[in-house]
């Protein structure tokens, strides 16, 4: 068994074996196994028992009836998600209509320069678009709202029908911490975490392809300890990405592998470099949906799909 004292009060899974095949079962010679889910409640040696907390109670279970547990990443939903990113990747100037966050950072990156709407504003729906077009002219920038699917569905319907558009948006990922630990590629150089982005890791970054304007450095320091990544060889920078950790997630974004270097294992040596240098027990991360290879690499690693989010936009 793999749990821990540290893991009581965490969400965990635990298989147990739960006996033989009864009468009229069937029966191939093998034990039968059950899963529980839930909070782990009670690590006890001296009685040799876990306790779980399930959605139907409290189940103890014998130590020696545990084949296998871990810890599993923690229920967080979309709109609670999207709060913590906030945190990891800021705009420059923000404020707040009650439960929505304003943004803004000269109009570089859609998460730093758009409303983040985490709850009701606290004035009539129209009051509210209004003032977020104002809040966004004062700053020569176009009103944009991210808006987290499914999970904002109600507001994406008001939206559309006032005239609203979907301009573009992102998929989230998410997977535990450990299973990206153990996945670096022998023979690669290590990486490195620094504080700041030196100008090798900037030359690297290409933000949808573009080189970064002048105020990208402002947005990239900005935040509780981000840290910069990287794989050098030889003098050459071969992959890099951008860190922050909020609330025990670690969020990765800016990833990019230099592609004279690529199907080297580089994206996937990084993730697991980053990852080994935090504590944090859950990852995230965002992708173009159209980026079909970065999707594929990212399942491969052990991400799976949390949620969507989109941007829009009036369209007039």
């Amino acid at each position: 068994m793999s749990l821990r004292p540290a893991d009581v009060g965490h969400r965990v899974v635990v298989r147990r074996v739960l006996g033989e095949p009864g009468p009229g079962e069937q029966n191939d010679g093998r034990p039968q196994f059950g899963d529980l889910l839930g909070e782990l409640i009670e690590l006890d040696a001296d009685r040799q028992r876990v306790v779980v907390r399930t959605a139907a109670g409290d189940v103890a279970v014998p130590v020696a009836e545990v084949v296998a547990a871990k810890r599993v990443p923690a229920r967080v939903d979309a709109l609670e998600l999207e709060r913590i990113a906030a945190l990891g990747w800021r705009g420059l100037d923000t404020g707040t209509l009650g439960g929505w966050q304003l943004r803004a950072a000269g109009g570089w990156t859609g998460r730093a320069n758009s409303v983040l709407p985490l709850g009701d504003p606290g004035i009539p729906l129209e009051a509210a678009l209004d003032a977020v077009r104002e809040w966004y002219a004062a700053r020569e920038l176009p009103p944009t709202i991210q808006l987290p699917l499914p999970a904002r569905d109600d507001l994406r319907r008001e939206l559309e029908a006032r005239g609203w558009a979907d301009q573009w948006g992102a998929l989230v990922l998410v997977s535990s911490a450990a299973p990206l630990r153990r996945s670096g590629v022998p023979g690669l150089p290590p990486v490195t975490v620094d504080d700041e982005p030196d100008d090798a890791w900037l030359a690297a970054y290409q933000y949808r392809g573009n080189p970064l304007p002048p105020i990208a450095r402002q947005v990239l320091v900005e935040g509780a300890a981000p840290g910069f990544a990287s794989i050098r060889e030889n003098g050459a920078t071969l992959a890099i990405c951008r860190t922050s950790v909020d609330e025990g997630w670690l969020g990765i974004t800016a990833v990019e592998v230099d592609p004279a270097h690529r199907r080297r294992g580089l994206a996937t040596h990084l993730l697991a470099g980053v990852v080994e240098q935090t504590a944090a027990e859950n990852v995230y991360l965002q992708v173009d949906p159209e980026n079909t290879a970065a999707v594929a690499l990212y399942r491969k690693a052990g991400f799976r799909r949390h949620h969507i989010y989109r941007y829009y936009r009036p369209s007039v």
